[in-house]
């Protein structure tokens, strides 16, 4: 009996027809033209270091502990190149740390602590 009430209700609702594949586009990678980065210009900055309590440091300090006179002092210099970007018509400029010359600290008020990865 129940197989008969299925068949019904299979006659009933039609033939059952598997639903329709639609291929979905690939969508095609529009190139972008990206010119490169001109280089115009490389010099070399000594980097600065802020202290709220005592003002700008061309120097900054090796430890928490400040002594004056200990070789923990250290001057940063970084190589800075200003690029020309040529898709935005803009200037930036790059960074990249160079050289650390470690020097006697100097008497008076403590320059900020370096961070762990400029002196290492």
């Amino acid at each position: 009996m129940s197989v008969l009430l299925a068949t019904l209700a299979v006659a009933h609702a039609g033939p059952v027809v598997a639903p329709r594949h639609v291929p979905v586009p690939v969508p095609t990678p529009v190139p972008v033209p990206v010119p490169d980065a001109v280089l115009t210009d490389c010099r070399e900055n000594v980097r600065l270091f802020d202290s709220l309590a005592a003002g700008t440091f061309d120097y900054c300090r090796g430890h928490l502990r400040y002594v004056p006179g200990a070789v923990d002092c250290f001057r940063l210099i970084d190589r800075v190149c200003l690029v020309y970007l040529p898709a935005s018509g803009e200037f930036t400029d790059t960074h990249y740390p160079q050289t650390r010359f470690p020097f006697p600290c100097p008497d008076g008020p403590p320059p900020p602590v370096c961070r762990r990865l400029d002196i290492q």
